[in-house]
């Protein structure tokens, strides 16, 4: 055999191999259980959505589909975890704007790369909600005037310090032009309570935390950032109809899978998001939770997940945030 035959022949059994290899990845989980990984303990909004959409995704796949929860580091232990990970479908995370668009971001070593991650598919989204003390301001438009007249006396709540509601805010200071002190907080619970007790004027949130609290007359929605209105808050308008579309974005969830995950896999896992989601049942659990249930192509939530994590990057290079060891 010749040196040309025998590259020939070595060529040939290599993609063979690699063609068996993805063949069997794309059968490996259909026999056992897909883990579902969720960096936060149990009982919140990221939790719970991961836990409708991944039963469901259970029984579309026709195996268990188990969340496990695995907190600290803002969801980084998770991801690191998720990165060591077999890439054959048994395993994968529930993400959201932070992991995907800020974190990776925001620390100097993530223990993750967010650009190798296999996306698979969003599967919620909301808006982000403004929110200020009944009475205390008329509508967005009266706050930011009120700002410019009071220059540093407007203060907001966030979830920690150079979160992604803290940056939201940030990112409002400057298209509306008005200055505002922050105050950390260590949950959505805790501004709450601040804003009704007079300590804050105004924070960000999900809509899903602040809706009972709404709907109960103790807190103001003053705008959500997505694209439309909300069919939970119909009645609150939207940045862009406010005259801040640069301010347009959503609250998303959706799976990633470890780095290198075979395309048959991935679309399959993919398609099975898709039919999961079209379950009437499902889609009125995420609406009661303030989402909405949105599928999409594995490409599509790349270039998602592209796009955001640019405006935080551009937003923490110009604020100068010093980023985390």
């Amino acid at each position: 055999m010749n040196v040309s035959t025998r590259r020939r022949a070595l060529l040939v059994a290599g993609l063979a191999a690699g063609v068996a290899r993805i063949a069997a990845a794309a059968e490996s989980f259909a026999a056992g259980t897909v883990r579902v990984l969720v960096g936060s303990t149990a009982g919140g909004t990221m939790d719970a959505t991961s836990r409708l959409v991944s039963q469901q995704l259970g029984k579309t796949l026709g195996l268990p589909a188990i969340v496990e929860n695995k907190p600290g580091a803002a969801g980084i232990i998770a991801m690191q975890e998720l990165m060591r990970a077999p890439a054959d479908g048994g395993t994968l995370a529930w993400v959201g704007n932070g992991l995907m668009a800020v974190s990776p971001y925001l620390y100097k070593k993530p223990g993750y790369d967010v650009k190798t991650l296999s996306t698979v598919s969003l599967a919620a989204t909301s808006s982000f909600v403004m929110i200020a003390a009944p009475g205390r301001f008329a509508d967005l438009p009266a706050l930011v005037a009120y700002a410019k007249a009071n220059p540093g006396k407007l203060t907001f709540g966030s979830n920690g310090v150079n979160g992604s509601l803290h940056l939201l805010a940030e990112m409002l200071k400057t298209e509306a032009g008005f200055d505002a002190l922050h105050v950390p907080f260590k949950g959505s619970s805790e501004s709450a309570a601040a804003l009704m007790s007079g300590n804050i004027d105004f924070y960000f949130d999900a809509i899903s935390t602040n809706l009972p609290l709404i709907k109960a007359g103790k807190v103001k929605a003053l705008a959500v950032t997505g694209p439309e209105r909300e069919a939970s808050l119909p009645d609150v308008p939207t940045m862009k109809e406010l005259g801040l579309p640069s301010m347009t974005l959503q609250v998303f969830y959706g799976y990633v899978g470890p780095p290198g995950m075979p395309a048959p896999v991935v679309a399959k896992l993919a398609d099975a998001v898709r039919v999961s989601l079209a379950d009437p049942g499902l889609q009125a659990a995420l609406l009661n939770a303030g989402f909405k249930a949105q599928s999409s192509t594995p490409e599509a939530f790349r270039a998602l997940v592209d796009d955001e994590g640019r405006r935080f990057q551009a937003l923490i290079k110009a604020k100068g945030i010093v980023l985390i060891d």
